[in-house]
């Protein structure tokens, strides 16, 4: 019961914020939207940034929905990729969850120490379940650059959502999350492979005195 009273003020949220933007959506606005009272949409969440964090984690969550998917026996490989395109492209494309999650991390950087932290644990997760869905769409084994190369696909999106927020991006967005997809589709097993042989950058994270660091 109580999991359906969250995603039904979640629910509510979502189309408010679609409709009016974050600034001009109130508790009071998301209780009557969803057919609660003020109160009850406080027994949820103790503040509207904590709300709103719960509405763009669920409307972003890409990775943890593929993970889902990832689960079913019938999830094959490239099913799998299809559908981390599909998402992918979506989120790009969201504008009212854009600007939500940069009204949202604006609050962190002032100083939310609670949304700063919610923040950091959503990359930590969000660049595991990344790494693992490398391993499993490209069939590739688990290695030490997983999580890095991770981490900059995440970055790579909250990039462009940013230039987005601010009416900067230079190209189409559409034509833009098909160049991302297919990218991320043939680059990721061919970074692996190359690691596998070169790696010629090692010694910029070398520590002092070894024989890379020298050669440099």
């Amino acid at each position: 019961m109580q999991k359906d009273g969250k995603q039904k003020i979640i629910d509510a949220a979502q189309r408010l914020i679609a409709r009016q933007g974050v600034e001009k959506t109130s508790m009071r606005d998301i209780a009557e939207e969803a057919g609660m009272t003020t109160g009850a949409i406080y027994y949820y969440y103790k503040s509207k940034e904590e709300l709103l964090y719960d509405v763009m984690d669920y409307a972003t969550a890409i990775t943890s929905n593929v993970m889902q998917m990832r689960k079913m026996s019938s999830a094959s490989p490239d099913a799998v990729l299809g559908e981390i395109a599909r998402l992918t492209t979506q989120r790009l494309q969201a504008e009212s969850v854009r600007r939500l999650r940069y009204y949202l991390a604006y609050q962190a950087a002032l100083g939310d120490e609670a949304l700063r932290h919610k923040f950091a644990t959503d990359y930590s997760a969000q660049a595991q379940r990344t790494a693992e869905l490398f391993n499993y769409v490209f069939s590739t084994e688990q290695s030490d650059e997983d999580i890095y190369l991770a981490v900059l696909m995440v970055a790579a999106l909250d990039g462009i959502n940013l230039q987005q927020f601010i009416g900067a991006l230079p190209v189409d967005i559409d034509h833009l999350s098909q160049i991302y997809n297919e990218f991320f589709a043939v680059s990721i097993p061919a970074f692996f492979a190359y690691m596998k042989e070169h790696g010629q950058f090692r010694f910029l994270t070398s520590k002092p005195g070894t024989d890379a660091a020298e050669k440099s």
